[in-house]
């Protein structure tokens, strides 16, 4: 490493307009986002047990995951105007009829289809934001540090969002907080649908009529898989979707792990803390990555990160005392805002704008998939108090993280992608003047 400051004008470009906003409307929509599951869990498990409460949370997790691309595919070729309203719309709906389901007491099985059906609606905010970043910026620096401030207030806001939740919950109850932060979640997508649209992040799609058009033969056949399977088609997309797999099965493991464990030993006020370990650990991380200037190829250090995550995660199987826990989720939190914010660049270098949005949507889905499938198994183990078998399950998972940094193949950094960049609005005197407009 070195100790070259960074470049000037970097610090600013986060304190102008609209980056600050944007980064301030983010943060508060991901406190949200990440308070409804924790407040959904317990309310269910108050009435349903962790078993269905788990498969709830799962459930609604994996089809959050595996939808969130098709979404984003839709935003890539039709463009992010009409879509975004339209989607966030039905998400608010039918999160409020989830909100009624759990205060009258449905079955848990209608709640379940109620926040499957949210899942697919939800729009894909965060991938639409930070693909617009690359035209709100000039040159690999300023990417860089905007990437990194997205990261680590994303990170911030998991640290903030399990300790309100807890607090929430210690005062008015799951089921009061779940209502409440329903509430909040729907203040907050209204306004990053408004921010959106009044700073014109919203675009047009990419016209590659031109493109396709001209190909025949396997060319043809080629362009099809290629529009079938979006950015999977691109290897360098799956290499870095491995790593963030397996912090996704530790994230999911853990978020039902914690407050089961927590509450069965009489501890539930380590819930919010034990939860927040893993994000504080991201937040020192993200700044110390983000003002350290480290000048080596982003796969190298993509490798190097993956191991500093998955190496602490493989002690959890002995990790019953909760401060020895406590302690090895703020290790492995250490290195998932760098994770993040190297996925982000390398995806930013790797795709063209005719999926930048898709991709982009792939660095969360990739996580949350694993996520919501360890949800499962894990709320059903908890649900028979199988702690150890539990705990051993979570270091399988990060023992297969460490395989895979040691043994992935040694990648280039990936190509800049063909075609002219955008002048960005904040490169002018102007800020805000050469903003893309809306669709």
């Amino acid at each position: 490493m070195t100790t070259t400051p960074p470049p000037a004008g970097t610090a600013r470009l986060l304190t102008r307009m609209p980056v600050l906003p944007l980064l301030t409307i983010a943060f508060l929509t991901r406190v949200t986002v990440a308070a409804l599951p924790i407040t959904l869990l317990l309310t269910l498990a108050h009435t349903y047990g962790y078993a269905r409460a788990g498969a709830v949370n799962g459930g609604y997790t994996l089809v959050l995951a595996f939808l969130a691309p098709l979404r984003a595919r839709i935003l890539d070729r039709w463009g992010t105007g009409r879509a975004l309203i339209l989607m966030g719309a039905t998400t608010m709906t039918l999160m409020t009829l989830v909100a009624i389901s759990t205060a009258t007491r449905w079955p848990w099985w209608t709640t379940l289809l109620l926040t499957i059906g949210a899942g697919t609606t939800t729009p894909p905010l965060n991938a639409a934001l930070r693909a617009s970043w690359r035209r709100l910026t000039t040159g690999p620096a300023q990417l860089k540090a905007v990437h990194s401030a997205d990261s680590i207030l994303e990170e911030a806001g998991f640290v903030l969002a399990p300790l309100a939740a807890g607090t929430a919950i210690a005062l008015l109850g799951a089921a009061h907080a779940y209502d409440v932060t329903v509430g909040c979640y729907l203040l907050v997508v209204t306004a990053y649908l408004t921010a959106a649209h009044h700073y014109r992040l919203t675009r047009h799609p990419t016209d590659n009529s031109s493109a396709t058009g001209t190909a025949t033969g396997q060319n043809r056949a080629a362009a099809r898989r290629k529009a079938w399977l979006g950015p999977l088609a691109r290897p360098r997309v799956l290499a870095i979707m491995l790593p963030l797999f397996v912090m996704g099965c530790v994230f999911g493991g853990t978020g039902v792990y914690l407050p089961a464990y927590a509450q069965a030993h009489h501890a539930t006020a380590w819930i919010g803390p034990l939860l927040a370990a893993t994000s504080t650990g991201g937040v020192i991380g993200g700044l110390v990555y983000a003002t350290t200037p480290w000048k080596q190829p982003l796969w190298h250090k993509y490798r190097i990160l993956t191991l500093g995550f998955a190496l602490p995660a493989c002690f959890l199987v002995l990790a019953h005392p909760l401060w020895f826990l406590a302690l090895l989720l703020l290790t492995c939190g250490l290195f998932v805002t760098p994770l993040f914010i190297n996925a982000f660049l390398l995806l930013d270098a790797t795709a063209t704008d005719d999926i930048r949005i898709e991709a982009n949507t792939w660095v969360g889905a990739s996580t949350d998939i694993a996520n919501g499938i360890i949800a499962i198994i894990i709320g059903t183990l908890t649900a028979h108090q199988n702690w150890r078998s539990a705990l051993l399950l979570l270091s399988c998972c990060a023992t297969a993280g460490v395989l895979i940094a040691l043994t992935s193949p040694h990648r280039d950094q990936a190509p800049t992608p063909a075609g002219p960049r955008p002048q960005p609005p904040l490169a002018g005197p102007a800020p805000g003047a050469n903003a893309p407009s809306a669709s």
